[in-house]
Parts: C-alpha cells; structure tokens; sequence
C-alpha cells in the first residue's frame, strides 16, 4: 500500500514539474487578447528565460503594430531601454554599406566589377588581382574571416590606412567567386572603396545620403572620438552575474560600427520598399541570393524562404541580416510578400534572437507552432 502511494505521490508531482516547464515554453503563444498583448505575453517570457533586455518593433502594410522596450540600457545609473534608444547594430551594418555602394553605383562612381585595386591600390596585388565590389559583398573573396584573426585589438581608434596595412598581412583563402564564405573584411574594404571615390568619410556618406535624407538622427557610426552618451551599454550574462561588454568599434569599420534604434530601422526598412534609395533595379541586385551553395547571400541582405500564413500555398521571400558582438545583438527581418517587418535590438549577450524573431513573426501572421511545416524555414 506504501508502494502505491509513493508512486502516486512521485507522479502527481513528475506531473506537476513537467507542467511548471511546460508553462514556461517560449514557444506556447496565447490564444486570448489583442495581437499586441500575444506579443508583449511572448516577448516577456525571453525577458524571463534569458534575461533580454533591448527594443522590439514589428510593422506590416506600412503601420506599426508593436512597439516597445525593455529592460536597462545603463544598468549602473538605472536608465531604462526605450525605443528611442541607440544600440550597436553589429554586422546589420554591412545592409547599410551595401545600399550605400549600390547608391554610388547608380551614379556612376563606383563600378561593382571593376578591380578593387581601382579604388584602393595600397591593397598589395596578391590579395587583389582578383578581387571587386560584386565579390567582396557577395563574400566569395577568400579573405580571413576577422581581422582580430590576423591582429591584436588596441584600445584605440585606428584609420583605414591602419587596417589595410593589417589585410595586407594576410592571404586568400581560396580563389575568389569560387566559394562563399562570410568575411568581415569584404564589407571593411567596400567602406573604405566608398571613401577613396568621395573623399568623406563612409560616416559622412551615410550622413548625407541616408542618414539625414530619412530622417533617422539616432543613428551614426561610433568611434572613440566620437561615442554617443546615451546608447544602450552592452552587456553579457555569465557565471559570475552581468557585466559590461563591449568591442572596439573601429576595427569593424564597415562590418560593425553603426549604432541605431528600432525607429530609426524602421524607416530605413520603410524606404526599402519604395525609391527613396534605391532604383528598382539596384535592388533587384541587392536581393539576388544567387543559390544556397553561395551562402543565399544578395549585398548585404540573406535571402531565404520563409512560411506564409494560412491560404497561401507558396512560401515567401525573406531579406534578413543580423549582428552579434560583445554586448549586443540585433535582427531584421523583411518578410516581403507580407510587407512584415521584425526588429530585434538587444543590449545582453546571449538570447536567441533568430528564434524570437521568427516566433513574433508567426505570431504577427497568426501561425501557430502546430502550423509550422518546416523547422528550417525562418
């Protein structure tokens, strides 16, 4: 008889452990309330799993459905993220270089297949013979990865001329256009191409041709000399508790060194889907992802499939980039055929952004995870 209540005990309370877990599963989205309560119910339990903390904004058919922050952007002086608030955007850096070089190209002053030695001969012949814009932004050079793969990092601001003279301290890796592999040091040399044909600063050009004309005056590129005082700090969770982490910026000239919100992306994303930027044409090339075997990388963008909501047969065209760095994280995701946008800034290292993003995208389309048919699709 002690036996069995043992037993019945244990299980009631298997049951009751499992339920608890259960409870907590990011992906079990509501059925009751407004859309905007399923995505701040949703957005919550990442808050309580992972501690996130940063700024979300999601927008469909041109109007903002959700917008909101949480958590600290300086967590020792107790001042709380808002939308307004600037954060590094890592590598969702390398979209803006792309549509910037697009924007010279339109004009004449860049040519995307001429010889990147054309626009920066100190680059040493062997690196690149080779090499163009159209190569550099697809990642098919064969260049290291990251530059702190070929250097040691100074706390300290460093020039263009500076980080040339670290490429040229390196090799390819394989023969370019052959093979994609994502490098960093693509999108710091299409920066400094934009330098060398405008005599600006790729900061300056960013300023004046996208910048300014949006209207987005959060926004800019960070150096040492040059550091915005109320942007989000960055931070990283680990065993020890929270502390603050953060790169040195100028070393990602042009891979990793804007700083934005989710207001200001908004807008950028907005104009992305009229003229304001770009032709159409330029940006049909922009969202070319060529093939999976080449990373489905358009400039600047990935492309991918993702699922549509209920009715619609077909998957979707996703135009998406990210950016991870000490102490932040950042996501964009373009959902085209649905004209949904899902924005993604945070200032605590590490939570999974991708699978957040794709969780408030479903939620936006009203997909639930039962629907889901494809684990891959985005």
């Amino acid at each position: 008889m002690k036996k069995i209540v043992v037993a019945a005990f244990a299980f009631v309370v298997l049951t009751s452990v499992l339920a608890s877990f259960n409870s907590t599963k990011v992906e079990r989205y509501d059925n009751a309330g407004s859309l905007s309560e399923k995505i701040e119910t949703h957005i919550k339990r990442y808050i309580e799993n992972d501690d996130y903390q940063g700024a979300v904004l999601i927008a469909k058919d041109g109007k903002i459905l959700f917008s909101k922050a949480y958590g600290m952007a300086d967590r020792e002086q107790k001042i709380e993220n808002t939308t307004k608030t600037p954060f590094l955007i890592g590598s969702l850096t390398k979209s803006f270089v792309a549509v910037t070089v697009m924007q010279l190209v339109e004009t004449g002053t860049l040519d995307l297949h001429a010889p990147i030695r054309t626009y920066i001969p100190e680059l040493k012949e062997e690196l690149g013979k080779e090499l163009t814009l159209h190569i550099l932004l697809k990642h098919q050079s064969g260049l290291a990865q990251h530059l702190e793969r070929i250097t040691n990092f100074e706390d300290k601001d460093v020039s263009a001329k500076e980080i040339i003279d670290i490429i040229n301290t390196s090799s390819l890796s394989f023969t370019p256009s052959s093979q994609y592999q994502y490098s960093n040091l693509n999108y710091t040399l299409s920066a400094i191409a934009i330098e060398k044909v405008t005599g600006k600063s790729y900061a300056q050009v960013l300023q004046e041709k996208t910048f300014t004309p949006l209207g987005m005056s959060l926004s800019g590129v960070e150096r040492k000399s040059n550091y915005l005082q109320n942007r989000a700090k960055g931070y990283r969770k680990g065993t020890f508790g929270i502390k603050n982490d953060e790169n040195i910026v100028s070393y990602a000239l042009g891979s990793g060194d804007i700083f934005s919100t989710v207001e200001d992306l908004y807008q950028w994303d907005q104009a992305l889907y009229n003229n304001k930027l770009l032709t159409e044409k330029s940006k049909a090339l922009l969202f070319d992802g060529e093939s999976y075997e080449l990373g489905s990388y358009g400039y600047g963008f990935r492309i991918m499939d993702y699922q549509r909501g209920k009715g619609n047969t077909k998957n979707g065209i996703l135009m998406r980039h990210g950016g991870t760095m000490n102490g932040f994280m950042s996501n964009l995701h373009r959902y085209s055929n649905d004209k949904l946008t899902v924005i993604i800034l945070g200032n605590m290292r590490t939570f999974p952004i991708r699978k957040m993003t794709r969780e408030l995208k479903e939620i936006a389309l009203n997909i639930k995870p039962e629907d889901r048919i494809n684990a891959k699709l985005e």
